[in-house]
Order: structure tokens, then C-alpha cells, then sequence
């Protein structure tokens, strides 16, 4: 079975122990293989800010194609990282890339409670059965299923799910029960044949931790990894685990039958590299049916709906505006030539090439000031706008324009470069080093 050549930290020592082991077991009586991801965000495919950049979906589906013994497949929950509506279309464009990978089961996490009723029915109607056993919404009563039961490696399945009471409920259709009290009250109810039960959860360890010890009748709990994972540990006799998400990661464990009682566990959760992506379906149904979906399209940025931070409508005092870096060229020549010769000046040039010239969650940070109500539109009506320039950094320049723009004007601070120079987008930042790359500090 192939591997990844790298893995998360947290998995990093026990990989070593048990890939062998994984292999060596495959054809064991009564074994079971789950693969799950979780918190995929929305992220559809490496967006290549940084080289080598790992994860997307048709790595996964590569991955998922190698195998060739009988497994579960499920997902965690938060298939998109937003509410509105290019986020929607993400996580549905990432639902269709799931229905075709052959998932059998998602859960209803945190942020398909920012959806309204009707928006999680589109996501819905992809196919991929959507679980949870404390959610109901009003009204709609197929709309989520409480369990799904199955078959796989001659074992019966029931899975269900649960998210946290706690979280934030913007829509009031929604009932959402404490998580154990559904628990409860579903294995009160379920037939003699459930056979094993997994529990999807979007809640933390120490509340998965509390859920497995009040009860033991669940064998699996698989949940939210917020950013880091958790390789398969017994609590009570439940295995638990979880996986990193944002599209990176997917965790392969199997379960052995132990002849006291339960399960025991090995596994790894595999660094999605760019070998496993090959030419597929997967593209067609997701991730270019996005690009067709977005082609030419303005998005209401100021909808007030939870969403990516990153984009946020950024106005200028009044009396201020954006006026473009040719007009700092007129007074700061140096200062302009210097950005003329970097990247920073033809920063969507990439993404027109990529197709995702009009997605959101790229354009932000290739461009000036998208989402004001002068900012950024598009290359056709503001390319003055178009790319990061000079009022990325330092401001609106309308005021600027007939004056001196000494004490006036912002000066760029490590913490403007932070905004997009972040994490997987630009891993190796160093604001020391990469300024010297773009000092364009005026000669005396």
C-alpha cells in the first residue's frame, strides 16, 4: 500500500512503527479500514503561493484510487470555510469531488451551521449523505439523516455524528441537542443489528475524550482536527483519532478485532503530495465546474455572514480614495521602478493563468483594496487596482495627490506582509530577508 513520504508531526513516530505492520495485516479476518478527512475549508487544490505545496482534491481522489481492499470513507465536517456565497461554492464544488470519490458519510460541523436550511439542501442534493444525531432542522426532516447504517469487509456499520451545542447558531431553523444527550437517546433507539458504531464529531479532544468514557458502546470516534492530528488512541474501549484539514491530509488507520473486547488500532494520517494527483474526473466536476461558476462574477463582499477574515471591505476615511500606483509614480519615480521589477506588480498575473482570477479567497490578496467601494473590481472596470501596489501598504493616495506624503502617509509594517504572507501560503516568510527583496525606500 502506498504511503506519503511525509506526514504530520504528530503521526511522524508512530508511521515508522506501523506502516509495515499496516501492510502486513491487510487480509487479517475481521479487520476494518477507515479513511476520514475532516475541516477541508473549501480549498479545492494547491493555490502554489509557496513551492511544493501540498494537499487538494485530486491528490486525495489519487490516493483514495491506489487502494484496493474494502474501506470506509467518511468526513468530519466543515466542508467549506464560509457562509457566503463564493464560499458556498466552494464547499459544494467540493462535495461534488466527494460524491465522485465515493464518501459514504459527512458530518454536520460547525460551519454547515452557518448555513440557512435552503443552502445546506444544494449541498444536499450532491448526493453525499450529510449525518448528525443532535441536529434537526425545522421543517425539513430528510435533510439530515440521524444514522446511516452499511456494509464493508463483512461487518455492519451504523454512523452517526454530533457537533458542539456551544458553537454560534445563526439560523434559528436549526435544533442543535448537547452532544451526549443525543448520544443517548440514539442508542436507546437503534435495532439490535447496528453492529459497530463511529461517531463523526466536531468537538474538541477533551469533549470526545468525556463522550467515549460515558459510553463504551461506541467504537470509533473520529473528529476535528484544528490543525493537528491525532493518531488512533483507546479511551475507555473507543478508539478515537482525528485529521489536519484544509485539504492536506488524510488519515488511513485500521482497526483489528481484540479478542477481549472492541478494537485495537494503527494508522497514519498521510501528507496528501502532489505524486498522489493524477488526471482524473475530479477536475471536471469540481474544481473546473468552480471556475465556470465564478467566470465574470462579482461577489457581494459585504454580506455580513461568517466567512474568511481575510476579506473584509476596507473603505478609506472620507475624503480619501484609491487613485492607483501610476499616480505615486509622478512624484516617487524610484520608489515606482522599483516595484515595477518585482512580483508584487503583476501579482494576478498568476491566477489569470490558474483560472481564479475572480475567486475571492485568491483575488484578496493579489489586488488593492478588494472589497471597497472604490476598491478593486475587476481588471476589466479597475485595472488601475489590479495587483498589489502601492496602496496595498501605505493607504489610499487620493489626499496625497497634492501634497507632501511625508507624516501623511501609512508606512508598511511587517504585519500588512503577514496579511497573505502567512502559514502553507508563504511557509519560509521572513520579513527581514523578503524586504531586502523589495526595499524600495526612497534615495536621498
Amino acid at each position: 500500500m502506498s504511503r506519503a513520504s511525509k506526514l504530520n508531526p504528530v503521526f511522524a513516530l508512530l508511521a515508522v512503527a506501523t506502516a509495515l505492520l499496516l501492510q502486513g495485516c491487510a487480509d487479517e479476518p475481521g479487520q476494518v479500514r477507515i479513511l476520514f478527512t475532516g475541516e477541508t475549508m473549501g480549498e479545492l487544490e494547491p493555490c502554489n503561493c509557496a513551492s511544493q505545496m501540498a494537499g487538494g482534491l485530486p491528490a486525495r481522489a489519487g490516493y483514495i484510487a491506489r487502494q484496493t481492499d474494502e474501506f470506509l470513507l467518511v468526513d468530519t465536517g466543515c466542508v467549506s470555510r464560509g457562509a457566503r456565497e463564493f464560499e458556498r461554492l466552494r464547499g459544494e464544488a467540493t462535495l461534488r469531488a466527494m460524491k465522485t470519490m465515493g464518501y459514504d458519510a459527512v458530518n454536520i460541523g460547525e460551519h454547515e451551521l452557518w448555513l440557512k436550511p435552503d443552502e445546506l439542501a444544494v449541498f444536499n442534493q450532491v448526493g453525499v449523505p450529510f449525518v448528525s444525531a443532535n441536529v434537526t432542522v425545522s421543517g425539513q426532516p430528510g435533510l439530515i439523516q440521524p444514522y446511516i447504517k452499511l456494509q464493508r469487509a463483512g461487518r455492519t456499520f451504523t454512523i452517526t455524528g454530533v457537533v458542539d451545542d456551544a458553537y454560534t447558531q445563526v439560523e434559528p431553523a436549526y435544533r442543535v441537542d448537547p452532544p451526549s444527550e443525543a448520544i443517548g437517546r440514539l442508542l436507546s433507539g437503534l435495532p439490535e443489528d447496528a453492529g459497530q458504531i463511529i461517531v463523526l464529531a466536531d468537538l474538541t479532544e477533551p469533549q470526545v475524550r468525556d463522550l467515549a468514557r460515558e459510553y463504551p458502546e461506541l467504537d470509533v470516534i473520529l473528529f476535528r482536527g484544528r490543525g493537528d492530528s491525532l493518531a488512533p488512541t483507546t479511551v475507555n474501549r473507543t478508539i478515537i483519532a482525528s485529521v489536519y484539514g484544509e485539504s492536506r491530509y488524510l488519515a488511513d488507520i485500521k482497526l483489528t478485532p481484540n479478542p477481549q473486547a472492541g478494537f485495537s488500532a494503527q494508522g497514519e494520517a498521510v501528507l496528501l503530495v502532489n505524486d498522489y494527483a493524477v488526471a482524473s474526473n475530479i477536475n471536471a466536476v469540481s474544481i473546473d465546474w468552480y471556475k465556470q461558476q465564478i467566470n465574470g462574477r462579482e461577489f457581494n463582499l459585504s454580506e455580513a455572514r461568517p466567512g474568511s477574515a481575510l476579506i473584509r471591505p476596507i473603505q478609506a476615511e472620507p475624503g480619501n480614495g484609491y487613485v492607483g500606483s501610476a499616480a505615486c509614480a509622478k512624484c516617487h519615480k524610484y520608489a515606482h521602478n522599483k516595484w515595477s521589477s518585482h512580483l508584487h506588480s503583476v501579482a494576478m498575473k498568476s491566477l489569470q493563468e490558474s483560472g481564479y482570477d475572480y475567486s475571492p479567497e485568491c483575488v484578496v490578496c493579489h489586488v488593492v483594496a478588494y472589497g471597497a467601494s472604490d476598491g478593486y473590481v475587476s481588471m476589466q472596470s479597475t485595472p488601475k487596482l489590479g495587483h498589489v501596489g502601492c496602496e496595498s501598504c501605505h493607504g489610499p493616495g487620493k489626499l496625497l495627490l497634492d501634497g507632501n506624503c511625508n507624516g501623511i502617509a501609512r508606512r508598511g509594517s511587517e504585519s500588512d506582509c503577514k496579511q497573505c504572507h502567512y502559514g502553507k501560503h508563504d511557509p519560509g516568510f521572513s520579513f527581514e530577508n523578503d524586504w531586502a527583496l523589495i526595499d524600495h525606500t526612497e534615495q536621498p
